[in-house]
């Protein structure tokens, strides 16, 4: 992106904070009530009147019937909390808490997000009851159950936000254009806090299954596809994770069948069953399927896969594409030359007169031929064979007829390394 580009963006994330952080007034009522939201003075018949812009609609009030309390005072309040309220995933998701209730989006997603990485990183261990991290080897059922419930508050937490990602016409809509709206709010410069929001609200969308999937294949967006494919791992649909197994094959994308791999991975979802149920794609007739299906192997890193691709690494080249599914080729190189074969000859008046026959004769080529693969046999090869270099993490050589025997001397490989970066969700 250009730097101007750049600029431009800072500038208009700028100007929205500033909107939004402009807009978190409170107004207490004398009844109870609390509104959040941006606050305007007017003047109604000669009364003072408090007009207040909410996520649900304007709401008028009189003046002197309610408290109006600004939101520099609210950021005073809820840093003054943030200096003694430690920095632990808990303490973070009580400032969140806190900053939604006093109408205050970005210290909201910044304190969500914060509580977010955090447990994260406590994914390695534990966490204590007040949140805090702890150490694996120390971890214990009574923290480890401390630290899934705090999983949970989190979680509950985030599917409360709908209000704050859609507006108000869409939250009553239908669960296709629900759906098709929270993915339209994923967007790069948005805080990290807020594509979980959209993912947890997707993942309880009720009966988004169906709706979920057509996002995951025919939405535009890169990064909109692998987050309905998130949310779909993480649903109990029926099929669900079948469907995101296969999108390491078939999606066009690099970038996205790499994104539906990591997930079944981190998720602990790469089981033999799910090699076993992408095997085929060794030897589709499409040589393309060949290559992608060793290319997830790889992605899945599950060492089950090292079996398979050895199986079928000397078939590599046979059984693509059919004669009746190729595409055909017809081509002809002609020469055309005109002669006199013979004479009819007819008497007219007492006179003969030689009638010539002229005939043509054709010589030349003619090609007709069927493509029957666009991959050569060494393409698909070498994405065997790069496969199995890093799930064995050794070199079973070039030669696809010595890997039996490479694999039978093969040592077990260690395990494969965690990934660095836990994933959300369970």
């Amino acid at each position: 992106m250009k730097t101007l580009s750049r600029s431009f963006l800072s500038f208009a994330i700028a100007i929205a904070t500033a909107t939004s952080a402009a807009s978190a007034d409170e107004v207490r009522l004398d009844d109870g009530r609390v509104l959040i939201g941006k606050v305007v003075v007017k003047k109604v018949d000669g009364k003072e009147m408090l007009e207040v812009t909410t996520y649900d609609g304007v709401v008028v009030v009189p003046r002197d019937t309610a408290e109006w309390i600004p939101d520099d005072q609210l950021r005073i309040k809820l840093a003054d909390r943030a200096r003694t309220a430690g920095s632990t995933a808990f303490a973070h998701l009580q400032l969140a808490i806190d900053a939604r209730a006093y109408g205050l989006e970005p210290e909201l997603w910044r304190h969500l997000g914060r509580a977010i990485t955090l447990q994260s990183e406590a994914g390695t261990g534990t966490v204590g009851k007040d949140g805090a991290a702890v150490d694996a080897p120390a971890a214990d059922p009574q923290a480890a159950a401390a630290r899934e419930s705090l999983q949970r508050r989190i979680e509950d937490f985030l599917a409360q936000l709908e209000p704050e990602l859609l507006p108000r016409k869409w939250r009553s809509a239908g669960t296709k254009v629900r759906v098709h709206k929270l993915l339209e709010q994923l967007r790069a410069e948005d805080p990290p806090a807020q594509a979980a929001a959209i993912e947890e609200l997707l993942v309880r969308e009720p009966n988004a299954d169906a709706d979920l999937r057509t996002e995951a294949r025919a939405n535009t967006n890169e990064r909109r596809r692998i987050a309905a494919l998130s949310a779909l791992l993480r649903r109990a649909g029926p099929g669900n994770e079948p469907f995101v197994l296969r999108t390491t094959i078939v999606d066009g994308h690099g970038a996205v069948r790499q994104a539906a791999a990591d997930l079944i991975r981190d998720r602990g979802r790469a089981t033999d069953a799910a090699i076993h149920y992408l095997a085929p794609g060794l030897m589709h007739s499409n040589a393309k399927v060949r290559v992608r299906t060793a290319e997830a192997f790889a992605a899945l890193g599950n060492a089950e896969a090292v079996k398979v691709l050895v199986l079928a690494g000397p078939n590599a080249g046979k059984a693509l594409a059919a004669a009746d599914q190729g595409v055909r080729g017809h081509v002809a190189f002609l020469n055309q030359q005109a002669y006199i074969r013979d004479f009819d000859v007819e008497v007219a008046s007492a006179a003969f007169i030689a009638d010539p026959k002229v005939d043509v004769l054709q010589s030349g080529t003619v090609l007709d031929v069927t493509v029957a693969g666009v991959f050569e046999e060494r393409v698909i090869v070498r994405a065997y064979h790069q496969a199995l270099k890093k799930l064995a993490r050794s070199d079973p050589g070039a030669d696809p007829r010595a890997w039996p025997t490479w694999l039978a001397n093969l040592q077990p490989a260690p395990p494969v390394p965690a990934p660095t970066t836990p994933a959300k969700g369970r």
